[in-house]
């Protein structure tokens, strides 16, 4: 993210396009969750560096140099081989370390992170996060145990910065397989729409989402060129039926949407109690109805891409390009395309993907983070090379924005591109490095914000919220064939209804229950409510 991310909140494929949609919940191991909580207490819970550590740190021995793989999530960005030989350069003056940085594109993530773990002899580190495998990799032992004395003494700086609740949200199986952002986003969901060409077809101003048709109907009516809603396979493809769903009702969250892409049991993430229901129950298959008569009727009126299970090019992108009326995103990773669209000359509107309550679920630390793999061989150097990208403030710059005087420069205090150069020719834009887990407290406005965008981060902290499933781990050690039986029923019933595919709505949801059903939900649910009130009472 910074994140965002998918995301932050993030997400990955069509089989868990609905974690994108959130990113909220990851999955468990193999004790409750109350009993991984008093585990915490044992181990990495206080965020307070002591002077021993220090001194333990200051006896590492770096005399061999060493280089460690790494794994991003993203594209790579043009300029990264010319930032990584700057971080290399202090690197190695500092711990006698370089860095390797490979890229899991979003389209491949589904299918390539899990197979960069298991054939990874040679790689150390892995951005991870609760909407990123890490809970499902976590489990199968892809990742290095950390501990409270590894962190304290090769992660001094990154100690001291993060709360004790971060690490009680990694927690799996009351072990520690991942290093959490200290600073996690305050981000809502966020559309881009063209707004020069809402006022160029006289459409009505577009306050919130349920006043987008007349504007979608305008681009398809008037834009050849564009799709009104080009979404792509892996980031966008839920987010139009989730937008409506939690306009038109409420957000409603799949509690293993991270887990294993979907199991029919969702919660309301504005609920406190965070109740647990079937998706096909009386009391809420009618408000997801609702929303999938809109994305069907957009779906027949050609608005939706008919691609949208093969596309690997996110909307932003598209957007960017002229290809796509709405671009989705979040708080965080929408800049880079409004300034983008500025020097297009094209005016903008943002729109926030809130419930019909106007707000948006708080991102958990563990929605950005990074794992040492278990299969590192230098995953103490790994740790302090991370320590110091996170938390040092210049490490942290080049990462987030790359060379000074190249990608830019500081400004009265603020972060500016260099003179001649434009935001389309930056080889090296911010956020889109993939180093989401960095200390985003470090992080310098940035020149090129607009009064609107420092506003709308303004506004997004005070549309999140908290939710009960921020960080629930769920433990699927006892109904594993229930869970590898339910993912498939919503891939194949429950995903043609978000894309508006299905020609009968009603038989399609009579359909999923009976799927569903037979799939064993009953089993799984009751499994998971078990689980989520210990959880509820081990997080009070």
């Amino acid at each position: 993210m910074h994140a965002k991310k998918i995301a932050r909140s993030l997400c990955l494929s069509l089989a868990i396009f609905m974690t994108l949609a959130t990113g909220l919940t990851g999955c468990g191991g193999s004790k409750s969750a109350g009993e991984s909580t008093a585990a915490a207490s044992a181990s990495v819970s206080t965020g307070t560096a002591n002077d021993s550590t220090a001194a333990g740190a200051s006896k590492i021995d770096t005399s061999n140099e060493v280089e460690l793989t790494g794994y991003l999530l993203g594209d790579r960005p043009q300029g990264m081989d010319a930032v990584l030989e700057k971080l290399n350069e202090k690197l190695l003056k500092d711990i006698n370390a370089t860095l390797k940085i490979n890229y899991i594109g979003w389209g491949d993530l589904q299918a390539k992170y899990p197979l960069v773990l298991a054939s990874g002899d040679n790689v150390d580190w892995i951005f991870t996060a609760n909407w990123a495998y890490y809970g499902q990799e976590a489990a199968k032992g892809a990742f290095y145990e950390l501990n409270d004395d590894m962190v304290r003494t090769y992660m001094p700086k990154h100690y001291a910065a993060t709360d004790a609740r971060a690490w009680k949200e990694a927690y799996i199986n009351g072990k520690i397989f991942m290093v959490p952002t200290a600073t996690p986003d305050k981000k809502v969901d966020e559309c881009i729409i063209r707004e020069d060409l809402r006022k160029k077809y006289n459409v009505p101003e577009v306050n919130s989402w349920k006043d987008i048709e007349p504007y979608l109907e305008a681009i398809k009516k008037n834009e050849p060129g564009m799709i009104p809603l080009n979404i792509d396979s892996a980031i966008d493809i839920g987010r139009p039926f989730n937008y409506t769903l939690k306009a038109e009702s409420k957000g409603y969250t799949d509690l293993l949407a991270a887990t294993s892409g979907g199991s029919g049991i969702v919660y309301d993430s504005d609920d406190p109690n965070g109740t647990l229901i079937k998706m096909t129950d009386p009391s809420v298959v009618n408000d997801y109805k609702v929303a999938a008569k809109v994305i069907k009727g957009w779906y027949d009126k050609g608005y939706l891409n008919r691609n949208a299970y093969s596309n690997k090019v996110r909307s932003k992108d598209s957007f960017e390009q002229g290809k796509s009326g709405v671009a989705f995103g979040n708080t965080v990773d929408i800049q880079s395309t409004l300034t983008k669209a500025q020097s297009m000359g094209w005016e903008t509107k943002v729109i926030s993907g809130l419930t019909a309550k106007g707000t948006y679920p708080q991102d958990s630390y563990i929605n950005n983070g990074f794992a040492v793999t278990a299969k590192s061989k230098n995953p103490e150097r790994t740790l302090m090379a991370m320590d110091l990208i996170m938390e040092d403030v210049e490490y942290n710059q080049i990462a987030y924005y790359g060379i000074e005087g190249v990608n830019f420069v500081v400004k009265d205090g603020k972060i500016a591109l260099p003179d001649g150069l434009t935001a389309d020719k930056n080889t090296y834009p911010p956020d889109a490095s993939g180093f989401w887990f960095t200390n985003k407290d470090l992080l310098k406005t940035q020149a090129a914000w607009s009064d609107e965008y420092v506003q709308l981060r303004e506004d997004a902290k005070k549309k999140v919220a908290p939710c009960v499933y921020a960080a629930f781990t769920p433990n699927t050690d006892k109904v594993k064939t229930e869970v590898a039986s339910l993912n498939p029923v919503i891939v194949q019933y429950f995903n043609p209804i978000n894309l508006g595919m299905v020609k009968d709505i009603d038989a399609a949801f009579d359909t999923l229950d009976k799927k569903l059903t037979a799939a064993g939900f009953e089993k799984l649910f009751a499994e998971m409510k078990t689980q989520t009130d210990a959880y509820k009472t081990s997080m009070n």
